[in-house]
């Protein structure tokens, strides 16, 4: 009998049984890692048409972290850390968050405050001389002016800091402050930069500079820190699509322009910032920034006061706050919805409300590049264009230089600014944030840019893409699968 066994295991009867427990093992595992069905699916043809190859690319680009941090001691602990100090803000300031629930209930938006509540714990807070900056001609003046006139802290976190002649100017302020004795943190994405020169960074950091880079772990290395934040003495802050680079002004070696938006702002709304920069940097180094030193017991504020609400993402965010606002807004919304994003991959619930709304008669507009820097992206989004331009959803390719704005009008009242891509990176894999601006006078500002921006754009249109050839078809799809490989 035993001899009649070992006839028949062979290496090949061997090997085909490793390879059926290799494909149930895999199946199971990605079934049960509790993500999008069709991002399951794609996964599941690479894992089982490669085996080899397929596995190592799961375990550092298609590993679900998002589920595996929900468990993070880190995350209760930096949450117990920032609730005294941010408990205070926004209890000095709870009538600004009851003005805006009223403001929002009289025109059918209640839900979108209440959604940011409910999954970020974010409350409504005063914004004082809000300025909307739409390319890096407009934002690093002022950004160096405030820099220069810094007395406290500086803290900085960028996705990307290239080094060229914009960040040596930000960096020769930095050692003048540096010498006065002001406080410099930085914290970068460490995969953001890491093809960019480190010099000018670690002569700050000699200087007395505290330079870190964040995820910098290999197995995470498919989640990324894409917020940029700026928040000077704790009362000034800035947020938006703009890194530190030369290109953000002239467009670079790449492009013949490079068109964004970025926001500047002071008041209270400044602390949901710097508590954004304070988790990250406890996360990385340890150090408790959550005293009255970064969030100061009062904010001065002049001008007009615009009512603010911060939302934040990231993987160890619980609930996708970010995109759970977009997707609540787009059913609120009545008359317009006018959206700017360089890349379109969305997720299934983003797509189906951005349907919804253009079916239910919002004027939607979508704004997007006419320029690709990142292909697979800018291919992939071509396959959505045909059903959204069906459902009545206008998509214009800005064809002026790089789109790089992440903003959103809704119905001339409310107006919405940050780092989030509406791609499946930005909404499911990266550390982001929104700004929402309840204010009218605000978004009709920004319904102006909007506007002047459509006058360098080209309108897609169906006609266009029933004529594009089977061959770009098929490359569309293929881009569109693989962005499902997340």
């Amino acid at each position: 009998m035993l001899e009649w066994v070992m006839q028949m295991v062979t290496w090949q009867s061997v090997a085909a049984f490793a390879l059926g427990a290799y494909w149930v093992a895999v199946a199971i595992t990605v079934i049960t890692d509790d993500r999008e069905p069709t991002s399951s699916l794609a996964w599941l043809l690479v894992l089982i048409a490669f085996p080899l190859v397929g596995l190592v690319f799961y375990y550092f680009f298609g590993r679900n972290w998002r589920k595996r941090l929900a468990k993070d001691p880190w995350v209760a602990e930096v949450t117990e850390r920032a609730a005294p100090v941010m408990e205070r803000v926004r209890t000095e300031h709870a009538d600004a968050h009851a003005e805006v629930v009223a403001w929002a209930l009289e025109r059918g938006y209640e839900d979108v405050p209440r959604i940011i509540e409910a999954t970020e714990g974010s409350t409504v807070l005063p914004a004082y001389d809000v300025e909307i900056l739409v390319n890096g001609a407009e934002k690093f003046p002022r950004l160096l002016h405030d820099l220069a006139a810094a007395r406290d802290t500086i803290d900085m976190q960028y996705f990307i800091w290239k080094r060229d002649v914009l960040s040596a100017q930000v960096a020769a302020v930095l050692h003048e402050r540096l010498a006065e004795g002001v406080e410099v943190r930085i914290l970068n994405d460490w995969i953001g930069n890491i093809l960019y020169p480190k010099d000018e960074l670690r002569a700050l950091a000699a200087a007395g500079a505290r330079v870190e880079q964040d995820l910098t772990k290999l197995r995470q290395v498919n989640y990324r820190n894409h917020r940029k934040i700026v928040v000077v003495d704790g009362a000034i802050g800035y947020t938006g699509g703009i890194n530190i680079a030369q290109e953000y002004i002239d467009g670079g070696a790449r492009f013949p322009s490079w068109r964004d938006t970025h926001v500047r702002f002071t008041g209270p709304a400044v602390a949901d910032l710097q508590a954004l920069f304070a988790a990250r940097w406890h996360r990385k180094t340890g150090e408790d920034l959550f005293n009255d030193r970064f969030f100061p017991a009062s904010y001065p504020g002049t001008g007009r006061r615009t009512l603010t609400q911060t939302v934040s993402d990231g993987i160890d965010v619980p609930w996708q706050p970010a995109q759970r606002a977009h997707v609540v807004s787009f059913g609120a919304a009545r008359e317009r919805l006018w959206i700017q994003s360089p890349y379109l991959v969305p997720t299934p619930e983003i797509y189906s409300a951005l349907i919804d709304a253009a079916l239910a008669g919002v004027d939607v507009r979508f704004m997007i590049t006419g320029m690709a820097d990142k292909k697979i992206a800018f291919w992939a989004a071509e396959t959505f264009f045909g059903h959204m331009i069906d459902a009545g959803v206008r998509i214009y390719r800005y064809t002026e230089g790089f789109m790089h704005a992440k903003t959103m009008t809704i119905d001339g009242q409310i107006a919405v600014i940050g780092t989030m891509n509406l791609d499946i990176r930005s909404l499911s894999l990266h550390q982001e944030l929104m700004c929402w601006f309840y204010d009218p006078v605000l978004a009709e500002e920004h319904e102006r840019i909007f506007a002047a921006d459509m006058l360098h754009c080209e309108l897609v249109t169906r006609e266009m893409i029933d004529g594009w050839s089977a061959w770009r078809h098929l490359r569309n799809a293929t881009a569109r699968l693989a962005s499902n490989l997340l």
